[in-house]
C-alpha cells in the first residue's frame, strides 16, 4: 500500500501487513516487536495512520477484539469516509471487526463501501489486495447464511491466488469458507473435501491454525447427526484453544443429542457466560428444547430469539427454530400453532433466498 513514503519503517509495515493478511500470527508478532520501538519516532501522519490500521487488524487476528475496537473508534470519525486507500482499509478492517463481533448488518455496509472503493482505486491495488477482500467478504456472507454469495467470493479469492506463492494459510482460509458454504447447502461430501484440503494446507505452515478447521469438521459431523464423531473433533479443539462460546455450544448440543445431560450442562453453563448477544439466544433455545420446559415457555424463548434474528436479518436461524417449534406443537397435536410456525419457517426461508438473490 502506497502511504507516500518508502522509508525503512514503511517497508517494515508492508512486511507486517503481509504477515497479518496471510494469518501468520507468530511472524506478525515478531515483526510488530521490531516496529513498536521505531513507530513512536515517526512524525509522518500517513505512516502513523497506516500503523494504527495494521495494529487494529493484528489485534483482530489475535482475537483481541476490544482492543481493536478501541483503536478503530479513535479513527472512524475522521477517516471512515475517506475515498483513498486509507478509506478502503478503514472500511475493510471495520467490517472484519464487526463480522467477528456478530454485528453483521453494519459489517455488510462497510464491505459494500470497501468494494466500491476497491473498484475506484483499481490502479492502487493488486491481485493480493483483491483476494484479501474477497476472502473476508466470503466470511461475512457465510455468517449471514448466504452461502451462494460466500462461495462466489471464496472461489474468486482462490482464483486470484492461484499463481501466488507463500499464501498457503490464506488459501486454507478460502478452502475453509468453501467448506462452510457447502455445509450450509447440505453438500456434505464437498464440505468435507474443502475442510480436509484446508487442514492439509494449514498443517504445512502453522499447527495452531488448525483448531478452527477441526471445529468446522466437528460442526460438519454434528449437522449430519454423527454426534460421537463430532464430539471427538470438538473436544480436541476444546483442549487446544482458549474457551470459545461456539465450541461450548456445539459440545453442549451434541452431548444432549447423545442423551448425556451430565456432560452437556457444564458446557452450557460456561458457554452462556462467554456468549455474545446472538449466542445467548442460541443457548437459551438449546436449553429450553432439552429441558422439561413448559411448551408456552419454550414458545416465548424461541419467539424472543427469532425476534432478535429477524431484527438482524439472520433469517436462516428463524427458519431453523420456527421449524423446530412447529414440530413440537405438531407432536402435541396443537395443529393451529404448528401450522403458524411452519409458515413462519417457510417465510424466513423465502426472505433468505430473496436477500441472496439481490447480491
Amino acid at each position: 500500500m502506497n502511504v507516500g513514503t518508502r522509508e525503512p519503517i514503511t517497508q517494515s509495515l508492508e512486511r507486517w501487513h503481509t504477515a497479518i493478511r496471510t494469518n501468520h500470527i507468530q511472524q506478525s508478532e515478531s515483526i510488530h516487536n521490531e516496529i513498536k520501538s521505531e513507530i513512536t519516532q515517526i512524525k509522518d501522519p500517513s505512516t502513523q495512520l497506516y500503523y494504527q490500521l495494521l495494529n487494529s487488524r493484528y489485534l483482530i487476528l489475535k482475537k483481541e477484539l476490544t482492543s481493536a475496537h478501541a483503536i478503530l473508534d479513535t479513527l472512524n470519525d475522521v477517516h471512515l469516509n475517506r475515498t483513498d486507500i486509507f478509506g478502503y482499509y478503514m472500511n475493510l478492517i471495520t467490517g472484519m471487526l464487526l463480522t467477528a463481533e456478530g454485528n453483521y448488518e453494519i459489517a455488510e455496509l462497510r464491505f459494500i463501501r470497501a468494494f466500491n472503493l476497491l473498484n475506484v482505486l483499481n490502479n492502487m491495488t493488486d491481485d493480493i489486495v483483491r483476494a484479501d477482500f474477497y476472502h473476508k467478504a466470503a466470511v461475512l456472507y457465510y455468517h449471514i447464511r448466504q452461502p451462494l454469495t460466500a462461495l462466489d467470493y471464496a472461489n474468486e479469492a482462490l482464483k486470484t491466488l492461484s499463481e501466488a506463492e507463500d499464501y498457503e494459510l490464506f488459501q486454507s482460509g478460502c478452502e475453509n469458507i468453501l467448506g462452510l458454504a457447502s455445509l450450509s447447502l447440505k453438500q456434505y461430501g464437498k464440505a468435507e473435501e474443502h475442510f480436509l484440503c484446508a487442514l492439509d494446507l494449514a498443517k504445512r505452515i502453522d499447527q495452531s491454525y488448525t483448531s478452527l478447521i477441526k471445529y468446522n469438521i466437528g460442526y460438519l459431523y454434528a449437522e449430519q447427526n454423527m454426534s460421537e464423531l463430532a464430539v471427538r473433533y470438538l473436544l480436541e479443539v476444546f483442549e487446544e484453544e482458549e474457551a470459545f462460546y461456539k465450541t461450548h455450544f456445539l459440545l453442549s448440543r451434541e452431548f444432549y443429542r447423545l442423551n448425556n445431560e451430565e456432560k452437556a450442562i457444564p458446557f452450557y453453563n460456561k458457554g452462556i457466560e462467554l456468549a455474545n448477544e446472538e449466542y445467548l439466544h442460541h443457548f437459551k433455545i438449546l436449553n429450553a428444547l432439552n429441558q422439561t420446559t413448559d411448551i408456552n415457555e419454550l414458545e416465548r424463548i424461541v419467539k424472543e430469539g427469532n425476534d432478535y434474528f429477524k431484527q438482524h436479518e439472520l433469517f436462516g436461524f428463524v427458519e431453523d427454530y420456527a421449524g423446530e417449534l412447529a414440530q413440537v406443537f405438531f407432536n402435541n397435536e396443537n395443529h393451529d400453532k404448528a401450522s403458524y410456525y411452519f409458515k413462519e419457517s417457510y417465510e424466513a426461508k423465502r426472505a433468505l433466498q430473496k436477500k441472496e438473490a439481490l447480491k
